[in-house]
């Protein structure tokens, strides 16, 4: 079952609630804070449908945006701003890759790689989440940073835990049923949808699943990666993560040892 193909024609919508706004101003906090100059090269992992990679791209940063689903960059492609918007504003295209975070490869050494979003935690094992920071350092110049958010077992447990969630739209409608194996570790959502074609009705589901990482894997799998150091915040905070913390963000370096 695919993830992100007919749930990319409404994810923005579905996701109205999200301060977009306010997660990149405590993004470029994160950024300035460890060095990271204004017009930086910037890549994103999990760019999705483009939100964040816009604002960055709005701030000045030459972005560069990489996903999985053909589907969600499409959306993005299709709401990129114009050459011409990008000529008369001295904004850089942003450029948009197909690719798995886990294996991607750039032209150009960036001054950081991003991801936000929870989208590190669609990586299912500690393998995973080394092959991408593997990815992500290579990706980096010397000193350059990868900057990324996950939800916490917490969240996952406490928050979500098995809620189910439903709303009716205009052209759509859908259901949201959340469960979390604390065996496996396994956080699962399937969507069911119904989208309104013409006068027809067509049903598409997608099953979705997330992993939360312990400090030890983190730590681990960076370390591995080649990263030299790295930071922990409470999200949106520059205090520690907290044992109720529901998300967390996480700053690694590729400082010269």
């Amino acid at each position: 079952m695919e993830q992100y193909t007919l749930f990319a024609k409404v994810y923005d919508e579905m996701m109205d609630n999200i301060p977009y706004e306010e997660w990149e101003q405590y993004l470029l906090k994160l950024l300035m804070y460890h060095g990271v100059k204004p017009c930086a090269s910037i890549t994103e992992l999990g760019c999705g449908t483009g939100r964040m990679s816009m604002l960055l791209q709005e701030d000045g940063f030459n972005i560069t945006g990489i996903d999985i689903s053909d589907d969600m960059l499409l959306v993005a492609e299709d709401k990129k701003y114009s050459e011409k918007y990008c000529k008369d504003n001295m904004l850089t295209p942003i450029t948009y890759i197909n690719a798995d975070m886990r294996d991607f490869t750039l032209n150009d050494k960036q001054d950081a790689v991003v991801s936000l979003c929870d989208s590190m935690n669609y990586l299912l094992t500690e393998e995973d989440l080394f092959e991408t920071m593997e990815s992500a350092r290579k990706a980096l110049k010397e000193e350059g940073i990868f900057i990324f958010d996950l939800k916490t077992e917490f969240f996952f447990k406490e928050i979500l835990g098995s809620r189910t969630f439903h709303e009716k739209r205009r052209h759509y409608s859908y259901v949201w049923k959340n469960y979390y194996d604390e065996n496996s570790r396994i956080h699962e959502y399937r969507l069911n949808f119904k989208f309104k074609e013409g006068r027809e009705w067509r049903e598409h589901a997608e099953l979705h699943r997330q992993h939360p990482f312990t400090a030890d894997e983190i730590k681990r799998a960076a370390l591995r990666a080649g990263f030299t150091g790295g930071a922990a915040y409470d999200a949106f905070t520059f205090d520690k993560p907290r044992k109720g913390s529901e998300r967390i963000y996480i700053v690694l370096f590729n400082r010269l040892k």
